[in-house]
């Protein structure tokens, strides 16, 4: 159950993050970088240890939130001209 909490509160982080992107506003990245950095860390924290199965516990989740860093942090994208 704490997990489930902790998963919609990184999502919520990452609507937020959006809406900043799409209104515009220079606050976007530390939101999208936070929330993809909380969310790879719940998924490591819950995880049971175990290799079986790891697409359903939060293997594409991981490398989706390394994704959205290296875009965001390296790639510099969206570029947005602040």
């Amino acid at each position: 159950m704490p997990a489930s909490i902790f998963c919609v509160l990184a999502a919520i982080g990452f609507v937020v993050g959006g809406a900043g992107i799409f209104a515009k506003q220079s606050w976007w990245q530390p939101v999208i970088v936070g929330s993809a950095v909380f969310s790879a860390f719940i998924f490591i924290l819950f995880w049971d240890g175990k290799r079986q199965m790891l697409d359903g516990k939060g293997l594409f989740a991981i490398l989706i939130n390394i994704a959205i860093l290296v875009a965001v942090l390296i790639l510099q994208w969206p570029d947005l001209g602040f």
